[in-house]
This record gives C-alpha cells, structure tokens and sequence, in this order.
C-alpha cells in the first residue's frame, strides 16, 4: 500500500487531483447507493409493494401529493388563524411581572 501511495505522489499535482476526484465520486456514488436501498429496506411494507404491482398513474399521485400538502398547510394555518383570534378578543392572559429599574453603575480606574 506504502508503494502505491508513493507511485500517486510522484504524479503531477493535475493527475492527483484527478485521481482524488474520481476515488471521491466512486466512493460517494456507493454511500449513495447503500443510503437508497436502506431507505427501501426502512420503509417497504406490504401496501407499497401492491401499489408497485398496480399502474402508477402520475397524474393521480402528483394530486394525491397536493392534497395532502394543502390539508398540512390548512391544518398549520388554522392554528395561527385560531391564535390571532384569540389575541384581537384579548383572551391570552398576560401576567403581570416585577419591574426592577436599571441602576447606572460608575466605574472608577
């Protein structure tokens, strides 16, 4: 291993470069691979495996998509809508806290 280490740095610096950055796609691209597979051994189950046997039809998935984004973002926006309510009634409770005033403080050297 110390030989071909040695062999890589008695290469120009433009080879070595090239060596680098065709070892660092080549390692990436199989963490890549590793990560997705993982992902569908993680999260396969029996309902995505029949909906892999039935026509994918893009158009009902992309809506699909949308609805439930739109009932997420609906579901969000009605909590706030739900908050700023209650602060135009004025029914948040405020808590009426100790005020202590700043004293100045002189500093002598």
């Amino acid at each position: 291993m110390r030989e071909y280490i040695k062999k890589i740095q008695s290469k120009s610096e433009e080879t070595r470069k090239l060596i680098f950055a065709g070892s660092l796609i080549f390692l990436m691209s199989i963490i890549g691979f590793i990560w997705i597979y993982s992902l569908s051994v993680k999260f396969g189950s029996p309902k995505i495996a029949e909906q892999a046997n039935e026509d994918i039809k893009p158009f009902k998935l992309f809506s699909n998509t949308m609805s439930d984004t739109y009932k997420n973002l609906s579901a969000s926006v009605g909590k706030t809508t739900a908050i700023k309510d209650e602060i135009k009634n004025d029914t948040i409770e405020t808590k009426q806290e100790k005020q202590i005033d700043l004293i100045p403080v002189e500093y002598t050297n």
